[in-house]
């Protein structure tokens, strides 16, 4: 009985490797559920019944290959996102895995980026919600897609790969993309906060994904948008009672930047009306040990980590 266990167990193992020497994608019975967006019991009936193929692991669970999934969704007509992307489906799940764990999906940023030059801003826009949808979090997409995505953009545009049009063009296609993320709208609390791009900064990605972070966590948000003079943002604060201003500062803003920033809002600080500033992107990497009357100053180069204190301070509250 003995021997022919491990001659059963030596063939499932046999057909589960050679399913992974194939280069395919294999998802679980939970994540083939996930992208089928049906119940998990139904996969496994599906499965039992015959009516799609799975592979067992050497210990016995359910193994479908992304193929699999596609081909049976068409033959059951599912109207599944993914198929949407259509011939990239592998590409833009690998991408998904990728984002969840936290990495940079090298491979999707580069068809990403040649679906920018090649304008086709529809499929980008579905592509970002289609990651939202599956549980990517803003700060993820900022950090790990959008994040890179504009850094390729500014690094052709350096080179003389595309002009400072055609970089605006591809720039308006993602700040498009995030204002498609605010579908979702949610009864805001009492906290307000103030976000903008300072005196001489024209990129707003980086503040609307503050923005939208801001948004998710309940915030009343005063957004106002690119190249706002520091005196503006420190009279706005006092006006509105902010209690959190954000700005963005991204190359050529640099350290010189900031500190002139920090220099003025600190003198027109108010202390009657207490806020704590946030500073954020590229343009702040080179800043250190920075000192004001603020209740306190936050510098953040990842927006997960700046997530991460919003869910502290929002404890604290």
């Amino acid at each position: 009985m003995i021997f022919f266990t491990n001659i059963i167990t030596r063939i499932i193992k046999s057909k589960f490797d050679l399913m992974l020497d194939k280069d395919e994608l294999i998802l679980s019975s939970t994540e083939a559920a996930a992208l089928l967006e049906i119940h998990v019991s139904s996969i496994k009936r599906w499965s039992d019944e015959g009516r799609l193929e799975a592979v067992r692991t050497p210990g016995g669970h359910r193994r479908f290959s992304l193929q699999t999934l596609l081909m049976f969704a068409k033959q059951e007509q599912l109207r599944i996102p993914l198929l949407g992307f259509a011939p990239y489906e592998a590409k833009v799940w690998r991408g998904l895995q990728q984002l969840r764990q936290g990495m940079v999906p090298k491979e999707l940023l580069a068809l990403m980026y040649q679906w920018l030059k090649e304008g086709k801003s529809g499929r980008l826009i579905r592509l970002i919600l289609f990651f939202y949808r599956y549980g990517v979090s803003i700060a993820s997409l900022g950090d790990y897609l959008l994040g890179p995505l504009m850094d390729q953009v500014g690094a052709a545009w350096e080179v003389g790969e595309v002009g400072i049009g055609e970089e605006h063009r591809m720039t308006q296609v993602l700040v498009d993309a995030l204002y498609a993320l605010r579908h979702v709208e949610q009864e805001p609390e009492e906290p307000i906060a103030l976000v903008a791009c300072p005196e001489g900064e024209q990129h707003e990605l980086g503040a609307f994904l503050v923005r939208l972070i801001l948004e998710e966590h309940r915030w009343r948000v005063l957004y106002l948008g690119a190249d706002v003079p520091a005196e503006e943002v420190g009279w706005q604060q006092q006006q509105w009672r902010a209690s959190l201003v954000a700005l963005s500062f991204v190359p050529p803003l640099g350290r010189a930047d900031v500190l002139r920033t920090i220099r003025v809002l600190d003198q027109l600080y108010n202390p009657d009306c207490p806020y704590t500033l946030i500073l954020g992107g590229k343009g702040t990497a080179a800043v250190r040990c920075i000192h004001g009357s603020f209740k306190e100053i936050v510098i953040f180069q990842k927006l997960e980590d700046f997530e991460l204190w919003l869910y502290q301070h929002h404890a604290q509250r």
